[in-house]
């Protein structure tokens, strides 16, 4: 089996509201990518409340190359984490 590659990922937005309360962290979320390389389900593992909205946001919009088993695109569940940083 390959590697999802991914093809597109665009950056999520820093939310104001946490740029201003200077938070900063992961959101880990759990994504179903479909046959095709698009993001089918995404559900939040964990995070903080004012960075959730914008990673999901942000990863529904990320396309995988298709993930091959046996030549044939398959439907992959995968964990995925976005950071947000402050940059200093």
């Amino acid at each position: 089996m390959q590697q999802a590659k991914l093809i597109r990922q665009p950056r999520p937005v820093y939310p104001p509201l946490a740029k201003q309360a200077r938070i900063s962290g992961v959101v880990h979320l759990n994504a179903v990518i479909a046959k095709d390389g698009t993001i089918q389900d995404l559900k939040v593992i964990s995070g903080h409340p004012l960075l959730i909205q914008s990673a999901m946001d942000a990863v529904r919009q990320w396309v995988y190359a298709p993930t091959l088993l046996n030549g044939e695109p398959v439907e992959v569940v995968t964990q995925i984490d976005v950071n947000f940083t402050l940059s200093q």
